[in-house]
C-alpha cells in the first residue's frame, strides 16, 4: 500500500481494530512526517535564531524609543535658519570668472556668521553675507556657535577637530564617509555631539548615544553593516527566506499536532 493510500484509509484501519488496537500505519506515517518537519524546523532555527532575535529586539527599540526627542535630538538643538539676504547679488558683483558660472546660491548660518555658499560645476566657494571671503573657523568660534545652537541642560565639555569620526559599537559611523570635521561634545544624559564642517563651520548633524543604539539595531535589522541603507543585500534575502521556512515548518508542526489531538479525541 502506498503512503498516500495509507493516509486516506487511517480512519478505516482504526475502526477495524477497535479503540485498543496497536498504532495504525497512518499514525506512524504522521509521526514520521512530524519528525522530518521537526528536524527541518530545528536546523533552520539554529541558522536564523540570532537574526530573528535582532529583528525582534530592533522592532521593540524602534517602537518604544522616542525618535524625534531622543534619536533626532530635537529637544537639544535649535536648528539654524538663515534667510537669503536682500542684497545678496552685491556679494557676487566682483567674483572672478575663472571658476565658471555660479550654478546655485545658498544662504547658510555658520560659525563665522551668515554666509553664502556658491556652487560651481567643479567645486564651491564660501563668502560672508556682508562681503568678502569667509575665513575658516577655529575651535573657539565652533564652541561659541555650538553653545548658541544647544538647548539642552549639559555644559560644553570639549571641541575637537577630527580627521575621522571613530566607529561606535563596531559598525556605527556617526557621520558616514565624511572626514575632517569639528565635534562639539556636551555633558548631558544622551552625550550630545554636534558636528560642523571644517571649512565653513556649518552645522552638519547632531548625534548622541540614543542615535548610536538606534543605528546599531537598524544596521542589524537590514543586515547592511557598512552603509545601513541597502534593503536588497544578499544576506537579508537569505535570512528572510530562512525566516519564512522557519515559520512554515512551525505552522506545519502545529497543524500535525492538532491533527493528532483531534484523532485521539475521536478514538475515545
Amino acid at each position: 500500500m502506498s503512503r498516500s493510500r495509507a493516509a486516506l484509509s487511517c480512519d478505516r484501519v482504526n475502526k477495524a481494530h477497535g479503540h485498543n488496537a496497536a498504532p495504525s500505519l497512518c499514525h506512524r506515517n504522521t509521526m514520521s512526517l512530524a519528525a522530518r518537519f521537526f528536524r527541518w524546523h530545528r536546523w533552520v532555527g539554529y541558522l536564523i535564531a540570532l537574526q530573528v532575535l535582532a529583528w525582534v529586539l530592533g522592532g521593540l527599540l524602534f517602537a518604544w524609543m522616542p525618535f524625534q526627542a531622543w534619536v533626532k535630538g530635537d529637544d537639544a538643538l535649535a536648528k539654524p535658519r538663515q534667510p537669503l539676504p536682500i542684497d545678496w547679488p552685491r556679494a557676487l558683483a566682483n567674483l572672478p570668472t575663472e571658476r565658471g558660472p555660479v550654478l546655485a546660491v545658498q544662504s547658510v548660518a555658520t560659525a563665522s556668521g551668515p554666509a553664502l555658499k556658491l556652487s560651481y560645476e567643479h567645486g564651491e566657494q564660501w563668502l560672508l553675507a556682508a562681503g568678502g571671503e569667509q575665513p575658516m573657523p577655529d575651535a573657539e568660534a565652533i564652541g561659541r556657535y555650538a553653545r548658541s545652537l544647544y538647548r539642552g541642560e549639559g555644559a560644553l565639555v570639549a571641541v575637537h577637530r577630527l580627521a575621522q569620526a571613530p566607529r561606535r559599537l563596531g559598525i556605527v559611523r556617526e557621520i558616514g564617509d565624511r572626514n575632517d570635521v569639528w565635534q562639539a561634545r556636551f555633558a548631558d544624559r544622551l552625550g550630545t555631539r554636534l558636528y560642523f564642517d571644517v571649512r565653513s563651520g556649518e552645522l552638519l548633524t547632531l548625534r548622541n548615544d540614543a542615535w548610536v543604539i538606534y543605528d546599531f539595531f537598524w544596521r542589524l535589522h537590514v543586515m547592511d553593516y557598512e552603509g545601513g541603507e541597502d534593503f536588497n543585500n544578499t544576506l537579508l534575502r537569505i535570512a528572510s527566506l530562512a525566516a519564512l521556512a522557519l515559520v512554515l515548518t512551525g505552522l506545519t508542526l502545529t497543524a500535525l499536532a492538532l491533527r493528532r489531538t483531534w484523532r485521539r479525541r475521536r478514538q475515545r
